[in-house]
């Protein structure tokens, strides 16, 4: 039986989910705004009428919302991970994979002889396209059922387009933390706000029905991954490189 469409009720003053600082409001859009709905109103799929408000921390700039922080995985499952999701995010399947394959081989060729992790990698499609050309590499995500990987056993993990889609940041990066060695390299995609903070709740980027619930700026990045003992790069807006310190 299907679920309603529920979601948490709004605060005007919430706690910032990495750093725990004072966030206040920062915007509202409807649940339908996608990332590819780029015009003026950002809605060109139909309205559902459920307002999602944004929250923004005045400390480490951390925009996010709270309003899906009771949802369940069956909910994710339901309303957006669903059959419908390829139309609000037609490169996920092929095309994005394809790329984030030839990047790792580009940047990243010292450790094609080690095993890797792809973290969130939705049904498998990089690991597969890795290990066409001979990389040993394996996917796991949290909504897929699949075997759960060895802890603290892989010196190279990738994770594309994750971080924004986390409800509990800290929870995330532990559980990366968790499969890989002291030493060993994360590398990472997520859009952060800092070249569009000027944008506000216009940027593409803050898309609820694509499950972009979680939008880091690069403060917000470092204070996460500093937590959990790791040492971040930023390459670009987009990629990211973070070292595991401790064991």
């Amino acid at each position: 039986m299907s679920s309603p469409l529920i979601v948490k009720s709004v605060v005007e003053i919430g706690c910032c989910k990495v750093c725990q600082g004072e966030a206040t409001l920062y915007g509202v859009t409807d649940f339908n705004t996608a990332c590819y709905a780029q015009n003026a109103s950002r809605y060109v799929f139909p309205l559902t009428g459920v307002p999602i408000y944004y929250h923004q921390c005045q400390s480490c700039g951390l925009v996010y919302t709270h309003a899906f922080d009771d949802w369940t995985p069956a909910d994710y499952a339901q309303h957006v991970y669903n059959e419908g999701y390829a139309e609000f995010d037609p490169n996920y399947e092929i095309e994005r994979p394809s790329k984030n394959r030839d990047l790792i081989l580009a940047l990243f060729k010292k450790y094609s002889g080690k095993k890797m992790l792809d973290y969130g990698g939705g049904t498998g499609t990089l690991a597969r396209l890795m290990q066409e050309v001979g990389v040993d590499m394996v996917a796991w995500d949290p909504f897929v059922p699949g075997d759960y990987p060895e802890l603290n056993s892989y010196e190279f993990m990738t994770s594309f387009e994750v971080f924004e889609h986390t409800p509990d940041p800290h929870k995330t990066l532990a559980e990366v933390s968790g499969f890989l060695k002291k030493g060993g390299v994360f590398f990472f995609s997520t859009g952060t706000t800092d070249e569009v903070s000027h944008l506000g709740m216009n940027d593409w980027y803050i898309a609820p029905r694509n499950g972009h619930i979680t939008i880091h700026s690069e403060a917000s990045l470092n204070a996460l991954f500093s937590a959990h003992g790791f040492h971040i790069t930023h390459l670009n807006r987009w990629s990211h490189v973070a070292m595991k310190m401790v064991g």
